[in-house]
């Protein structure tokens, strides 16, 4: 399985599920239906946006992107996170709006919501399985994206089951409820995906330069920075030894913080300078 299948299979099941959600909510008259409903449209958008970035981030590194394409994938975390901002942002003017409207029930629409309830749930725990497994960010996020679905599907239910009962304004009070549970999942792709997108200090300054200072011929480390690409960690050291020593011998010493920075830091990309040092 690859995570563009993956995506496929989703972005399929998303938009069954819509269709489903659409129907009933403009069959009752419900704002949370409805407002649930575009989330879920927003879900197949969310897939699109992000199988195309896995195609992009994919791509070799070029002269225009030497360092190879792997932040599109947070680029596109970052687009899907600003698409939930609006979707909740619409969703609460709606509810504003129509609050107080009646709301019909229809036990076929129940029946198809929980349907969709079970099978949001299932898609939720099968696209996080394979995100661990694969180790994709972007998987993450979209299955954030449909777990905001079995969230605000467990809302609108209930919801919906008291508003059509006579309590009409328990069906805005819960587009609303709704609306604020997609806006947090936004903050948190936003907080997973701006660090990386503004290159970010991925480990502890301190802690690296303590443990290169602890290799014998570095005699000062004079700069220390780390960042994410997405898909691994990239640091830049510059340190400084005895000027009298050897070429070979400082590259020795390149290669132990090298292979120092990748077992304890997890650091796959290391770029080390050497410099003499001077008193």
């Amino acid at each position: 399985m690859q995570v563009k299948t993956v995506l496929l299979i989703e972005g399929c099941v998303n938009l069954l599920i819509a269709l489903c959600k659409l129907s009933v909510g403009f069959m009752t008259n419900s704002t949370a239906i409805i407002a649930d409903g575009v989330h879920s449209f927003t879900d197949v958008t969310n897939n699109i946006v992000a199988w195309m970035a896995v195609t992009i981030s994919e791509t070799p590194a070029d002269r225009g992107h030497p360092y190879g394409h792997q932040k599109f994938e947070q680029l596109a975390i970052f687009v899907l996170a600003t698409l939930l901002v609006v979707v909740a942002f619409e969703i609460s003017l709606s509810a504003f709006q129509r609050i107080g409207e009646p709301v019909e029930h229809s036990f076929l629409g129940l029946i198809i919501l929980i349907a969709a309830l079970i099978i949001n749930t299932i898609l939720t725990l099968w696209e996080r399985h394979w995100a661990k497994r694969l180790n994709s960010d972007i998987l993450v996020a979209d299955a954030t994206h449909t777990l905001s679905d079995v969230l605000t599907s467990i809302a609108v239910i209930v919801g919906w089951q008291l508003a059509s009962r006579g309590y009409y304004w328990i069906d805005a009070v819960f587009a609303i409820i709704i609306s604020s549970i997609i806006f947090y999942l936004a903050f948190k792709l936003f907080q997973s995906a701006i660090p990386i997108l503004v290159d970010s200090s991925e480990v502890d300054a301190h802690k690296m330069t303590d443990a290169i200072m602890n290799i014998d011929a570095v005699k000062e480390v004079r700069r220390v920075r780390s960042r994410s690409s997405g898909k691994y960690r990239i640091a830049d050291v510059v340190v400084t030894v005895d000027p009298n020593m050897s070429t070979a011998d400082s590259h020795q010493v390149a290669d132990s913080i090298e292979h120092l920075l990748a077992t304890k830091f997890h650091i796959e990309d290391a770029v080390v300078h050497i410099e003499p040092f001077e008193k």
